[in-house]
């Protein structure tokens, strides 16, 4: 592990640019680090990104510092295709190594709590995948890209038999690669409890339809509530 420079402290919580190995061992996937100053962490939290974005997305960098904010250190990273160039694996199983990487970066950072992650789009089914790790305690699905984009008859995600911990989805009921009733449908299938909150009027990242307006209070006060949730069950 290594650690940059801090890159400033806001209010309650520090971030620190950060590289670590993957699962594999391999040094020097980037990340960076939201601490909260002032006492022992609630948990941890790993934030992972879309396909076509970075740990740069003001998703991600929203989730990991709100996050931080209410008590839980964070982490936001990138994927090793991003910093390589290169398009991500067919599979997703690079990625999967390197979110188990930051998982496990996250489990020697936080001596207590639970390791929750997060995904925005690809990084949900890559989530998902890895969510059998025993570090891995629930997972959380940022617009789950359930088939490709408006094409809902295409069925049996290869990720799906592999979400088997606590999940939560938040969803647009605009996204076009995620249709709702399809969603419902699938989540029947999982071993392990799920929960969908539905932010009206969004898009795939959030995005609003129609109104112009931040959608973020209300995706965050979702998260939040299955994070406030789960740890009252002490389950997170």
């Amino acid at each position: 592990m290594a650690r940059a420079p801090v890159r400033g402290a806001v209010g309650n919580v520090r971030e620190t640019e950060v590289r670590f190995a993957n699962a594999r061992g391999v040094f020097g996937l980037r990340g960076i680090v939201h601490e909260p100053l002032g006492g022992p962490p609630r948990g941890g939290l790993v934030v992972s990104h879309g396909r076509s974005n970075d740990m740069g997305n003001p998703l991600v960098r929203r989730i990991a510092a709100a996050a931080a904010e209410e008590g839980r250190w964070s982490l936001r990273f990138n994927f090793r295709y991003v910093d390589a160039k290169t398009p991500a694996s067919r599979d997703l199983s690079e990625e999967e190594d390197d979110l188990l990487g930051a998982v496990r970066f996250a489990r020697k950072a936080v001596a207590e709590g639970s390791i929750v992650v997060a995904g925005k789009s690809m990084g949900a089914r890559v989530c998902a995948r890895a969510s059998s790790d025993a570090d891995i305690a629930g997972v959380i699905a940022l617009g789950y890209p359930l088939h490709p984009k408006s094409r809902p008859e295409v069925r049996n995600p290869p990720e799906w038999p592999k979400l088997v911990k606590p999940t939560l989805f938040v969803q647009g009921d605009h996204d076009p690669f995620c249709d709702l009733a399809r969603l419902e449908e699938e989540r029947r299938r999982l071993a392990a409890p799920s929960e969908l909150v539905v932010i009206q009027d969004a898009g795939h990242s959030f995005e609003p339809v129609g109104t112009k307006r931040d959608t973020f209070p209300q995706v965050w006060g979702a998260v939040r509530a299955w994070l406030e949730a789960r740890r009252a069950e002490q389950k997170l």
